[in-house]
């Protein structure tokens, strides 16, 4: 038996005073609406890569998803894996996630470990890869690292675990035997030739109000410095962004329509289309095949960039059946979007982020804006900007006024906090103080209004009246 474990993801509800009150998808229900909670992709799309790449090599899977299940602690967690593992111990237990549940990761390991003691524990996903060295050097709960992309390396580790054979040198596993020796990496794999993800947690996801998820492109050809895609991509060079046929996407979304009965989809890409011609054309074929399929009862949300939206091609999207998309704005600051490696080329901001958003908004697409509100060197001008883009959007999700720019190790922003001295503690989810005192003050505002159980507008009003506190504060220039 191989058991793939998704955590509960309790660290938000940490930060909030709100553990074993909610659940993950609870708290984000709290923060948007029924309709936008509709759009956001329940499923691990990765694990349950894993369950189909390891099935297809008739290797027995269950997936733990703990965000599905609405667990509110580890112990429910840990509990269902007792429960699938039954009276055998599994041959590997495998884990994922970002660095936020890294902590929730060492300490299922650890239970695993525990109790079985012989069962193989792999840790996989951005985080891992990025990180492996100093992972595997400092956790002993961890036997092995798959980095990158697993649907070929991992099955072979899970045979090789379930025949008692070892997996030091299969390609992409990283054990501590290895993990100082310069190895190539494999590959990358061909889209098209992988299976589609098992679909053991879509009903549940579907009864949630959740929305089932397709991929159609892995890896990002941007490298912005918060980003770990874009990092774990540059590792394969111009291969680290590979896109599937859009007929094997069509296929894909149509046997959701016709086995599940799925009546929205989230392209779950980390961007779906850019400002390369190329780009667009593939998306409008997209598009064009998708409408001619007979899907465009079946809405569907992608994610994009400010500067990939073009009018024609979001036109032809939107009479496929695009209702909504995610744009990573991040800020209306020139100087911060230069940070971030994320800077539009000789573009006025933030008039052109409005021009580019109005383009959406006119063919009747809902628009999310991906907004990270605060970072060390936050100033009032910049807040003021960003509130700004924020209301000219008319999206009312809260989750706006939060965002904290997350310094994920491994990341090229990670190493300048770091190297400037901001990070405390730098490890493994990095914290970082305001440079201000006074944008504390509006950060704290805005959080407890959101932990008293605060909407939008009072959200909005809290962080508004900070910034006014702050400006009265300020010298007169």
């Amino acid at each position: 038996m191989i058991i793939l474990v998704n955590p509960p993801t309790l660290w938000e509800l940490q930060e909030l005073g709100m553990e074993g009150k909610l659940s993950c998808f609870e708290l984000q229900g709290q923060h948007v609406s029924p309709s936008a909670l509709a759009s956001f992709p329940g499923e691990h799309l990765g694990l349950q890569a894993l369950a189909s790449a390891c099935r297809q090599k008739g290797l027995q899977v269950s997936v733990v998803n703990g965000q599905i299940l609405l667990h509110k602690s580890l112990d429910e967690t840990w509990r269902v894996i007792l429960e699938r593992a039954g009276n055998e111990p599994p041959a590997v237990v495998g884990l994922s996630g970002p660095n936020q549940v890294f902590v929730e990761n060492i300490a299922l390991a650890r239970r695993v470990k525990d109790r079985w003691p012989d069962t193989v524990t792999v840790l996989g996903a951005d985080f891992a890869t990025l990180n492996a060295d100093r992972i595997l050097n400092d956790y002993d709960v961890f036997d092995a690292i798959v980095a990158g992309e697993g649907e070929v390396a991992f099955p072979a580790l899970c045979a090789a675990a379930a025949a008692g054979d070892p997996f030091d040198q299969l390609p992409g596993v990283v054990t501590r035997d290895t993990v100082r020796v310069t190895r190539r990496a494999p590959p990358p794999l061909n889209l098209d030739d992988i299976p589609w993800i098992a679909r053991d947690d879509t009903p549940a996801v579907l009864a949630l109000g959740l929305s089932a998820g397709v991929f159609s492109s892995r890896g990002c050809p941007y490298r912005c410095s918060f980003c770990t895609t874009g990092q774990v991509s540059a590792r394969s060079g111009q291969a680290g962004h590979r896109e599937k046929s859009i007929e094997n996407v069509v296929d894909e979304i149509d046997y959701l329509a016709t086995d599940f009965g799925i009546d929205h989809v989230t392209i779950t890409d980390d961007l779906f289309v850019t400002k390369h011609p190329a780009s667009q054309e593939r998306a409008r074929r997209f598009g064009a095949l998708y409408k001619s399929r007979g899907l465009s009862s079946i809405r569907f949300m992608i994610d994009c960039r400010v500067d990939s939206m073009d009018r024609e091609t979001l036109s032809v999207l939107r009479s496929a059946g695009l209702y909504r998309v995610f744009v990573g704005i991040e800020t209306a600051s020139a100087d911060t979007l230069d940070a971030y490696d994320k800077l539009y080329v000789n573009k006025a901001l933030p008039q052109y982020i409005n021009d580019r958003l109005r383009i959406a908004s006119d063919l009747g697409i809902d628009v999310v804006p991906g907004i990270i509100t605060y970072h060390p060197e936050i100033t009032v001008p910049e807040l003021r900007r960003t509130l700004d883009v924020v209301d000219s959007v008319g999206y009312r999700g809260s989750f706006q006024f939060l965002n904290k720019v997350v310094a994920h190790p491994g990341t090229p922003i990670w190493k300048a906090y770091a190297a400037k001295g901001y990070l405390n503690p730098e490890w493994p989810v990095p914290q970082w103080g305001f440079r201000n005192p006074d944008a504390q003050s509006v950060a704290d505002a805005a959080f407890a209004a959101a932990t008293a159980g605060g909407d939008f507008e009072q959200i909005r009003g809290a962080l508004l009246d900070a910034i006014e506190q702050w400006e009265a504060r300020q010298p007169e220039q």
